[in-house]
């Protein structure tokens, strides 16, 4: 599920819940008629207004005793000449009467959380939070909502009798939900979705922000973020409707009220780092450590001590909640004042963060009910935090693509300098050789092992030299090679040397990667041509030639001249398969015995294409032509008809010429410009007519 479509979901579980309760009319002198109520609106009633309250009774009441009118929701510490209490510790009764319709029906009530304890009575249901007591000693606290059904009509005493000895706080801070078993319960329902559809959303982005870190692990920000995510998650089951409780029934309630303190100086510390990580060095690092300790000595002081005593403080800890909100406001508004990136679109949704929490504050300082209003706006602040990751995400590609067309640039400029270095060996040769830097190099160093060698080179490069000032052909020539070398380089090989233009590369990994090579340079080469033609020049062709086997790797030469050298058959015979390319108007060949030790050989389009014996060889040569699907009209013809083409191949060896030709004109009308079929045609005709002897074995000799 997407950010946005969290967020979404959760606003409407929000709008649901808004829409399932309504305020009741005015409670007043402890009556409330309902008697005219539509209740087929589907919607629940909010209590609020004077409930009669019987200060310090508990149980049940005589017909005489006297009572005060409290306001519903509000605390006993706001109004304590109405309350009788003081400092909000002690214990009372409220009651309500309620007039209804005079058919019965099942109504249900929902009282949340009253701080410590409570316990309602209505009709003939008795349901406990907690137990009241007259003191601290027989009071169990419990910070757990409560709901019970109902059937009556005509009337209902609803009857709350609340008893506070351990918080600040007394009295009822939420207004009881009232009204038929459907509505309340879908109020119930969508009030603890909301909890649980954020505690998961909230949960998933940390979790998201660490498996970024983990990616990129100099993104403080993103470490930071995940656990301000992770904290914040944990802390929603403990405030709010306590969906906790649903979890773990007998959790003792100073835990619970230790988490719902305790999380905030934990988010508060979390999001000063977070801050410093998106926007290092802003706000002073030694600060943030001073806060950092501070906070460390408030949690461990929270656990030594009771909540009776730290929730003394709480109207200290809001006042300093918003001198740090308004301290960490200025600095960002300075930040947005200087410039800096993205601190425009942080401060917006730091906006949305403050005036979230000081409405919660607000709330909860004038004793009016709780609100969701902080958790709301946490989430939306991540739709904030996301459009930060995805333009300094941005901005980073952007970084990467100018400084690869700046790498590009100074390449290219490198390329078309002609640079010559005395003493110049591969680094890759200096690694097969066991060297771990040039200085170690001495003559006579040398290595034998098994490696494939590919020589590449182009056709038309001594026309073309010939044909431009002699000032442009080492750049003409250095242009080509700057080509070749990456995409060898790309592929675990190294350019041994460079005889004019063709390059002869090593590569000690298998035959695949030197097959990829090749494909990667006819590829760049056809990149190349395509800016050849914009100015007006010639298209390039090159031939590429692939052989392996076993080689001798060394240093030659003197001790003021030293260059990397390889010796063996595996090197002379790669260049003649390579002067081949031309004579057959083939972009790769390839020995068959070394094209078959390819580890995906059924990847590889290729066809056999002769068997020849090269100037210099007594044995034969099976070749085989590497084909590219899509680089050109005529590969894509090679490949359609290669199983024709190999069939009359073996048709040739053979000697059954008429067999051959058939195949071979097939080929060639298919694609005039299959070169290797129309060698095979003229030679055909040649053997019908002249005859084969008895020692004839099909292979090709060719002088280079």
């Amino acid at each position: 599920m997407t950010l946005f479509n969290r967020i979404t979901l959760c606003l409407v579980f929000l709008t649901v819940a808004c829409q399932l309760v309504t305020p009741s009319k005015e409670v007043t002198s402890g009556t409330l008629d309902l008697r005219s109520f539509p209740w087929k609106t589907g919607k629940a009633i909010k209590l609020q207004g004077e409930w009669k309250f019987y200060p310090h009774t508990l149980g049940e009441l005589a017909p005489d005793t006297s009572y005060t009118l409290l306001p519903v929701p509000s605390l006993w510490n706001d109004v304590p000449l109405r309350s009788n209490m003081i400092d909000g510790k002690g214990y009372g009764t409220y009651i309500l009467d309620i007039l209804l319709p005079d058919e019965s029906q099942i109504y249900s009530l929902y009282l949340p959380e009253v701080r410590t304890s409570y316990r309602i009575t209505a009709g003939n249901r008795v349901l406990l939070s907690g137990f009241p007591g007259e003191d601290k000693k027989t009071t169990i606290p419990s910070a757990q909502g409560q709901s019970f059904t109902f059937v009556t009509k005509d009337h209902i005493q609803i009857k709350i009798e609340v008893s506070n000895f351990h918080h600040k706080e007394g009295g009822l801070p939420n207004a009881p939900i009232f009204g038929t078993a459907e509505t309340v319960q879908n109020y119930i329902l969508a009030e603890s979705t909301m909890d649980i559809a954020l505690t998961g959303a909230l949960f998933m982005f940390g979790l998201y922000h660490f498996i970024l870190f983990f990616y990129r692990n100099k993104q403080r920000e993103a470490f930071y973020f995940g656990f301000f995510c992770l904290v914040f998650a944990f802390r929603l089951p403990f405030v709010g409707s306590k969906t906790i409780y649903a979890m773990f029934p007998n959790i003792p309630w100073e835990l619970v009220i230790y988490v719902e303190y305790a999380s905030v100086f934990v988010l508060g510390i979390l999001f000063l780092w977070f801050v410093d990580g998106l926007f290092p060095r802003f706000i002073e690092t030694r600060l943030i450590r001073y806060f950092s300790a501070f906070v460390q000595f408030i949690l461990v002081y929270g656990l030594i001590i009771k909540p009776e005593f730290y929730t003394e403080f709480e109207v200290v800890f809001q006042v300093l909640g918003i001198v740090y909100a308004v301290f960490l406001g200025i600095r960002l508004y300075q930040m947005v004042a200087k410039g800096l990136p993205d601190s425009h679109i942080f401060f917006l949704g730091y906006l949305i963060l403050f005036f979230g929490f000081v409405f919660d504050v607000f709330l909860a300082y004038t004793g009016e009910g709780e609100s969701s209003l902080s958790q709301i706006a946490v989430f939306l602040f991540f739709g904030v935090q996301s459009t930060i990751v995805t333009l300094r995400t941005a901005r980073t590609v952007r970084k990467k693509i100018l400084l690869k067309e700046e790498f590009e640039s100074i390449n290219e400029q490198f390329i078309l300098t002609n640079r010559f270095y005395a003493k110049f060996i591969p680094r890759d040769f200096l690694t097969h050789l066991g060297k771990e830097s040039i200085e170690e190099v001495k003559l006579g160093d040398s290595s034998e092992r098994e490696m494939t060698v590919l020589f590449a080179d182009i056709w038309e490069y001594w026309d073309i030299i010939y044909s431009i000032p002699l000032e442009n052909r080492i750049l003409f020539t250095n242009s080509y090679l700057g080509r070749i070398g990456p995409c060898v380089r790309k592929n675990n090989g190294f350019i041994d040397k460079y005889i004019g233009s063709a390059v002869m590369a090593l590569f000690d990994g298998g035959i695949q990667n030197s097959i990829k090579a090749a494909e990667d340079i006819q590829w760049e080469l056809e990149k190349y041509n395509e800016r050849r033609r914009g100015f007006g020049y010639l298209p390039l062709h090159a031939g590429i030639g692939i052989h392996s086997g076993d080689t001798m790797l060394g240093i030659l030469g003197e001790e003021e001249r030293l260059e990397s050298t390889v010796i063996s058959d595996t090197v002379n015979l790669a260049s003649r398969i390579q002067g081949l390319t031309k004579k057959y108007n083939a972009r790769i060949l390839v020995s068959l015995t070394s094209l078959m030790l390819h580890e995906d050989l059924d990847t590889i389009p290729y066809r056999i294409l002769d068997f020849v014996r090269v100037k210099g060889k007594q044995e034969t040569v099976m070749i085989a032509e590497v084909l590219i699907p899509g680089i050109d009209s005529i590969s894509d013809q090679k490949i359609a008809y290669r199983e024709q083409f190999e069939a009359a191949i073996f048709d040739y060896e053979r000697a059954d010429f008429n067999s051959a030709l058939n195949g071979f004109r097939e080929v060639h009308a298919n694609n005039p410009d299959d070169i290797a079929a129309k060698i095979y045609i003229e030679r055909c005709e040649y053997y019908q007519s002249a005859g084969v002897g008895e020692d004839w074995d099909g292979v090709s000799a060719w002088e280079k």
